[in-house]
């Protein structure tokens, strides 16, 4: 029997970070997940670097940003993403089968409609577009169930395997359409609740997380795996223009829940690092023992999971995006006090999120006329903050090699010099 730890992922789609308790939700029940962040640690601050589902995907399994894997839009009817339009990279799968562990997928994979050599194992996946439903009916079979006996019976069989394994539990849902078994929309219809279908989502995929993790202890496996609970980005609620769901550089688009219990990990602890879904890739190779590629983007989360300190880590977060009405590219930084969402179409946006969390008021460029309204006289000339701000990006896009980044940032730096230029910088 291997001494290496194990690895469950556990993943849904379009999951808002302030859907869990241990985020501070106070009206969605989710008691597995409110368990797995007493047993582990809550990560505060973890981000999509691409607020759609294929490009977000690309680098979990990567560690390098969407520019440079190449999956910058969701992909359909194509068999295998990484052997038809992933420019370079081995995946994190490949390297953990040379690494001597078991590979296996459950669920919505989004990378390409045919079964991929690096999972040993493919149960009840797909691409995309699948129904909520396998039958068709409401309340019929639900596919997050089915996915779910399928994962937690492969769980069972590794009771007294050689191998490590490591898996991923992929859930659409709470993917739009929204919908979930009616059992779990009790606490939230007639409520007050809006979106009840996608609450009721989020219980019933956490009902499923608790079957994981019980199916973990029955076999006596729950000592050695890390489990990892996160999701690919938010969702919007229609409430961004540009993005529908998704497809937006809003906190409700890019925050992310992620949750890591096991062997190590001190539990009910809290880290207020900034990490991402570039952080996978290399996290999964410390843990199961394998060479860690210098070329990544990412950094690994074990010195974190253990309690340690990582100096040379990011402070702000940075994000890459192609609106979904007008395909606008952007670049964002989100550090705790400010967020500057430069846009090539000239469109930029700061926003101050102590005063303004929501990210309702933009006061790029103020003070400013709005058409009488008055709105944003009284606020001070923010170019400082924009430039320093466009420093710290700029910097980041030259590390990960984004020309486009960079070009984009470039933009909102000329258009500030003269408010720059007045102020005496």
């Amino acid at each position: 029997m291997s001494t290496r730890p194990n690895i469950v992922l556990v993943l849904t789609d379009q999951q808002r970070r302030d859907t869990l308790g241990t985020y501070g939700n106070r009206f969605t029940e989710t008691p597995a997940a409110d368990a797995m962040a007493a047993a582990g640690m809550t990560f505060e601050n973890a981000y999509t670097p691409w607020p759609v589902c294929t490009p977000a995907r690309g680098t979990m399994w990567t560690g390098v940003y969407p520019h440079a894997h190449g999956l910058i839009e969701n992909l359909y009817g194509v068999d295998d993403a990484f052997a038809s339009h992933c420019t370079s990279h081995a995946t994190v799968w490949t390297q953990l089968q040379r690494a001597g562990y078991l590979t296996a997928h459950f669920g919505k994979w989004h990378l390409g409609e045919k079964h991929p050599p690096f999972f040993d194992v493919w149960e009840e996946s797909f691409n995309s577009r699948k129904g909520h439903w396998l039958d068709g009916r409401l309340d019929g079979k639900y596919r997050p169930d089915r996915q779910t006996d399928a994962a937690t019976a492969f769980i069972a069989r590794q009771q007294n395997a050689e191998k490590p394994f490591a898996m991923v539990l992929s859930f659409y849902p709470p993917h739009d359409p929204y919908s979930a078994p009616a059992s779990f929309y009790e606490p939230y219809r007639g409520r007050g609740v809006p979106f009840a279908g996608y609450y009721a989502a989020v219980s019933a995929l956490d009902h499923n997380l608790g079957r994981v993790r019980q199916a973990l202890r029955d076999a006596g496996l729950a000592e050695r795996t890390i489990v990892i609970f996160y999701s690919d980005h938010g969702d919007t609620f229609w409430y961004r223009p540009e993005g529908e769901h998704k497809f937006v550089c809003h906190d409700d688009a890019i925050r992310i829940p992620f949750l890591a219990e096991g062997p190590g990990i001190a539990p009910g602890s809290r880290n207020a690092a900034v990490i991402g879904l570039q952080d996978l890739t290399p996290t999964m190779l410390e843990i199961a023992g394998a060479p860690v590629p210098e070329d990544l983007h990412g950094r690994s989360l074990v010195p974190l999971l253990r309690g340690e300190a990582d100096a040379g880590r990011q402070t702000a977060a940075y994000v890459e995006n192609i609106t979904h009405k007008n395909r606008i590219h952007q670049r964002a930084i989100r550090t705790d006090r400010w967020k500057l969402i430069a846009s090539a179409n000239g469109a930029h946006e700061l926003f101050d999120l102590a005063a303004d969390p929501e990210e309702e008021l933009n006061i790029y460029l103020t003070p400013r006329d709005d058409g009488g309204f008055e709105r944003f006289k009284h606020y001070p000339d923010q170019a400082p903050v924009i430039a320093d701000l466009c420093e710290r990006m700029a910097a980041e896009a030259a590390r990960i090699g984004d020309a486009e980044g960079l070009d984009i940032i470039g933009e909102v730096q000329a258009d500030i010099a003269p408010r720059l230029k007045a102020l005496g910088r």
